[in-house]
């Protein structure tokens, strides 16, 4: 595959030599509100999909083909610390230097946007976020800004416990956490990764879905097998965030559900230090932008602190957050961009010890990171290639995750060899401090390479990229780490935990190509934008070719429709790949009486490794159809899509049968007990979870926005987004459920009853309201939103309760063609009768909420914001099941204070 994208590539370029004799110069000059020139500002020629960069006087210039037989040019202008511009240039202006101008960022320009806003960008139904929109978020963490997404909900900042992303989703559980696993979160072109994470116990024993180490009261604060923990991400420093919920374009790989791309500032910027308060949050940055000359470019740095509590009163539970960076922008040679980035961060969970808690229970989650990552631009403006980018990135983190509590209780049977077979084991006193204990180093590397030209067909003009990246991942840390003399979950579930080192195990190496063709068609005078791709991808040594399309058409000057398609895959992490080893441990003799030497403890204990070798990639194909609408005093737009994902990760209960032989214990005092076999067996069962593609979802919903243009007479803007998701999820497989122990003790045949999968249903119907209230004259912006929850409803398809087979002691299937009551063989694998159960909204719930913010003198900025703005109290009785639920949280509020010297 990879030798026919080069030959493709190299042929087109070849036809398109002479294309390019005859060119001519367009010429353009950018600068600031005191007519100074703006060096370094980023120019974007979208008809060819160039990139350029200002000199030390402003200017920047494109070459353009005569063959090109468009009527006008388009433009991105964007420079950090200033509102970007996205001018449209008639073909009679070319020869004539044309002057851009940049106006500083600031709420007394006439017009501020500080909601996101849908444009099209690296896909159709793209949600924007810019500088100014960040900046008045007043948010904590990436977390915040993205509750502003349709079907999202405003709250106040989740600091104590992990943050995922998830899109056009309505699941839950395990479905939830795959939906976040293939979300990329992207930042200047490097895209973060959570394949290495292995901060989980074992599988085998607490599935996936339960094997974090947790606190008791906290629960957990950790995220393997599903996407990254968005809280760790501060935005202060960022630029601007582009959401893909729809069809992401061919160059992005190794996602499923979309798209999270960050931008960050580079360039010249003021001091900048913002701090905020929320409750018992707080937050402080600081940053700056240093400009050595045209060639060496400039440095940028900035810091940032958290702290919260989860309650200040006795400030058990802390979450900390350290984070910081300096970039390198540099312009050494002609044409050229490169950028040299260092970041570090330090987070810390922390449950911590109880003074008073005689159990001395304490959790911590515990990690430090530090990356490096290079991109490079080079604008050739050759015939082979116009330009070529590349990117490369290495991160080595170190992560460790503790549990402790003290038990008292009886003596415990320790079992601890790691092979199959007899033993004996020991015993050790039921008083001691209990461990968990997990350590480890993630480390992950990713390159990026693309080459870009322009390609005439006749008269039409195509922008081709091809390119490649790789994605590697491991673990060097010590892995889960076990001692003998205080284990925490002793033999539960049959099975007790091995040490399990993580620095031996193979890496993940994925890579993949793409091929992507940006043109544009005339019909009937409007022009049909097409931006194809193929994508082929290699992950857990398995290959997947994955078409990507998105197509908008001009039925006017106003109103566009929108098409795309496109399917991804998401390859396995280190976790779903390598799971520890399952140790079963069937107690066969338990004779103790409290002196070691008259004690013996006889157990078998079987070896049970799981091989993953052949886990499949999970893959999403998604239809999406839109319509765009711009008027002169207000913009709408309705996208629709049908999202269906296979073979997701989730854990399968594999079952193993055991026959134990009986003894007679006779003890001698003094001495070992004599054990006599009786010639008996006991029938034992254990199950062990093992991961699978088991998941399976249909995603469809409708995502309706209308925003109006400042009404002056008001000085207010309107925005409402409507949002409608439903998903339908279930297991591939089928469930299997063993029967009690006492129908085996009866020697009955079936062991295990095999059911239909359960099958689950949510939907969700809001609207988000936002209203914003803009004076320039006085710098100073009111912004009220609401959220209101029309209906959400939740079903449990759970009628599944008949079999139609089961397994015996062997695991031999028996079908049950038709169930028959009356047969005692199998009739008392009837499950007990299951109604479909349903959590329903029982009314509309709204909440509102303000954010108000002061410039004063360009130079500071005073902000406050307040959740549940008249602290509502929704609550409902249900005099049937005689419970209270609480749908509204407690008034919440904020300040920020930010000042640029």
């Amino acid at each position: 595959m990879k030798g026919k994208l080069i030959v493709l590539f190299f042929l087109l370029n070849c036809c398109a030599i002479n294309s390019w004799s005859q060119q001519h110069v367009f010429k353009g000059r950018v600068i600031d509100n005191n007519n100074q020139p703006v060096e370094f500002a980023t120019v974007l020629l979208k008809n060819f999909d160039r990139v350029t960069y200002t000199d030390s006087i402003g200017q920047f210039s494109f070459t353009i083909p005569n063959k090109f037989n468009g009527t006008s040019l388009d433009l991105k202008i964007a420079q950090v610390g200033k509102k970007t511009i996205e001018p449209t240039i008639s073909i009679l202006e070319l020869k004539q230097l044309i002057v851009f101008k940049l106006t500083d960022l600031s709420l007394e320009l006439s017009e501020v946007e500080i909601n996101q806003v849908r444009k099209i960008q690296n896909s159709n139904s793209s949600i924007v976020f810019d500088r100014q929109a960040l900046e008045q978020s007043q948010a904590f963490s990436l977390t915040d800004i993205l509750n502003n997404l349709p079907g999202k909900k405003i709250a106040p900042p989740a600091l104590q416990s992990p943050q995922n992303i998830t899109l056009r989703t309505e699941a839950t559980g395990i479905q939830a956490m795959n939906n976040s696993f293939g979300v990329a979160i992207i930042i200047d072109d490097i895209q973060l990764s959570n394949n290495a994470n292995m901060q989980n116990r074992n599988v085998g024993k607490w599935g996936v879905g339960g094997s974090t180490i947790s606190s008791a009261r906290y629960g957990s604060f950790d995220v393997p097998f599903s996407g990254l923990d968005i809280r760790d991400i501060p935005i202060d420093n960022i630029e601007s965030i582009e959401v893909i919920s729809g069809v992401a374009p061919a160059k992005y790989g190794d996602l499923t559900a979309g798209a999270v791309i960050l931008n960050r500032q580079a360039g010249k910027t003021p001091f900048q230090f913002a701090t905020r308060i929320n409750g018992a949050s707080t937050n402080a940055s600081l940053s700056k932008g240093f400009q050595i000359n045209k060639k060496w470019g400039a440095i940028n740095y900035n810091v940032n602190y958290l702290r919260s509590n989860d309650d200040p009163s006795d400030k058990t539970k802390i979450y900390d957050r350290v984070s910081g960076g300096a970039m390198w922008t540099s312009y050494l040679f002609h044409n050229t961009k490169n950028t040299l980035s260092f970041d570090f961060g330090n987070r810390i969970d922390h449950a911590r010890l109880d003074p008073d808690d005689g159990f001395e229970i304490m959790t911590f989650a515990k990690s430090r990171n530090f990356s490096i990552s290079d991109r490079l631009a080079i604008n050739l403006n050759g015939s082979v290639a116009k330009s070529i980018n590349m990117s490369v990135s290495y991160s080595n983190s170190y992560s460790e995750s503790y549990n402790q509590r003290y038990l008292n209780t009886t003596p415990k049977g320790i079992t601890d060899k790691d092979t199959t077979g007899y033993y004996e084991g020991y015993f050790i006193p039921g008083n001691f401090l209990s461990v968990e204990h997990i350590k480890g180093n993630p480390i992950n590397v990713n390159g990026n390479i693309s080459l870009s030209n322009e390609v005439y067909t006749g008269k039409l003009l195509h922008n081709i990229t091809i390119g490649g990246n790789i994605y590697a991942a491991q673990n060097n840390g010590r892995g889960v780490i076990v001692d003998p003399s205080k284990p925490r979950w002793a033999n539960t579930a049959y099975q007790n935990d091995r040490p399990y080192d993580y620095e031996s195990l193979p890496n993940i190496f994925n890579y993949g190509m793409f091929l992507q063709d940006n043109f544009k068609l005339n019909i009937y005078d409007r022009y049909l934008s097409i931006n194809a791709g193929l994508r082929h991808d290699v992950q857990n040594a398995q290959a997947t070719l994955q078409p990507r399309v998105n197509i908008s058409y001009a039925l006017s000057k106003e109103v566009d429709i929108t098409a795309a398609y496109g399917l991804s895959t998401k390859g396995p992490s280190l976790a779903h790949r390598y799971p520890a080893p399952s140790f079963i441990d069937l107690i066969v003799v338990n004779s103790g009486n409290g002196n070691v030497n008259e004690s013996t403890l006889l157990v078998y204990t079987d070896k049970f490794i799981q091989n993953n070798t052949n886990l499949k990639s999970s893959r999403s194909n998604q239809v999406e159809l839109g319509l765009r609408v711009n008027k002169p005093m207000f913009s709408t737009s309705i996208f629709g899509y049908y999202k269906t994902d296979k073979d997701g990760f989730s854990d399968i209960t594999a079952y193993r049968t055991y026959a134990i032989p009986e003894f007679v214990v006779t003890p001698i005092p003094g001495s070992k007990p004599i054990l006599t076999p009786k010639g008996t067996y006991s029938n034992r069962y254990v199950g062990v979870h093992t991961i699978g593609n088991d998941l399976n979802s249909k995603n469809i919903g409708l995502e309706w926005s209308i925003s109006s243009k400042k009404i002056k007479a008001i000085e207010t803007s309107i925005n409402l987004n409507n949002s409608f998701s439903y998903s339908y999820y279930k297991n591939n497989s089928n469930r299997t459920i063993p029967v009690s122990q006492l129908y085996i003790d009866q020697g009955k045949k079936p062991w295990f009853g095999i059911y239909p999968p359960n099958e689950f249903i949510d939907w969700n119907f809001m609207t988000k309201i936002s209203t914003t209230t803009h004076i320039p004259e006085l710098g100073f912006v009111v912004n009220l939103l609401s959220d209101i929850s029309w209906q959400n409803i939740r079903k449990n398809l759970s009628n599944n309760r008949i079999p139609f087979a089961y397994l015996d002691r062997n695991l031999v299937r028996t079908d049950i063609p038709v169930f028959d009551s009356n047969n005692d063989e199998y009739n008392f694998l009837a499950l007990t009768s299951g109604q479909e159960s349903r959590t329903i909204l029982p009314f509309p719930v709204a909440n509102l909420s303000a954010r108000i913010s002061k410039e004063i003198k360009k130079k500071m900025t005073l902000s406050v914001n307040a959740y549940n703005i008249f602290n509502v109290k929704t609550r409902y009785y249900n005099p049937a099941t005689n419970t209270l639920t609480i749908y509204s949280t407690p008034t919440s509020v904020g300040a920020e204070l930010s000042i640029k010297f």
